[in-house]
């Protein structure tokens, strides 16, 4: 992680007053920062930089949507995600989201996509964190012969889905991640049913 203390924003906030580095680590840094409020008090919040990252929204000629389970041990069970990863850092600079996107979808299911649309950025929880994810939809899906290597640290099953059973998913909360939830909500709604 590229953590110049310059491209983080909450360290620019004119109502910083103080700001201490508790943690540096390779794709987050955590501070302990005191704030002037707009009432002229002062408080102390525990914020996290955190790199951005993307998720991609895979949807095969067959109209299934490609989706990886994995183990997380954040939440300490096995989930069903689209497609995600951050984006890296290259010389210094954070690598463009479409670019990410198209390395992360064939690092993770050996495709590529002809056809891809921006559905838009998010942050994943700003009370606290400024992680910001881009979300894709990835179109025209063809299979490749030699994908870039998945990262030694993955261990990523790829499942596929019909509408009829992602309906039934979300109906039943069985996709308990945000940027899943939201893209495939727009896949059922947005551009089908």
């Amino acid at each position: 992680m590229y953590s110049n203390p310059e491209h983080i924003p909450f360290l620019q906030d004119g109502a910083l007053r103080e700001s201490e580095l508790i943690y540096d680590g390779a794709i987050l840094q955590l501070y302990r920062n005191q704030i002037e409020l707009e009432n002229g008090r002062l408080a102390y919040r525990e914020l996290i930089n955190h790199q951005s990252a993307v998720g991609i929204l895979a949807i095969t000629p067959r109209d299934t949507a490609i989706l990886v389970k994995q183990y997380r041990p954040a939440v300490v069970d096995h989930i069903i995600e689209i497609p995600a990863g951050l984006r890296d850092y290259i010389e210094g600079r954070e690598e463009d989201a479409l670019l990410a996107a198209k390395r992360e979808l064939e690092e993770e299911t050996g495709y590529q996509a002809n056809d891809w649309t921006e559905l838009g950025s998010f942050y994943v929880s700003p009370g606290f964190i400024n992680e910001k994810v881009t979300v894709f939809v990835a179109e025209g899906l063809i299979k490749v012969e030699n994908p870039l290597a998945q990262d030694e640290d993955e261990q990523i099953e790829l499942v596929e889905y019909t509408r009829q059973e992602v309906k039934t998913m979300l109906e039943n909360d069985e996709v308990r991640d945000m940027k899943t939830s939201l893209a495939l909500n727009y896949w059922l709604y947005q551009k089908g049913e």
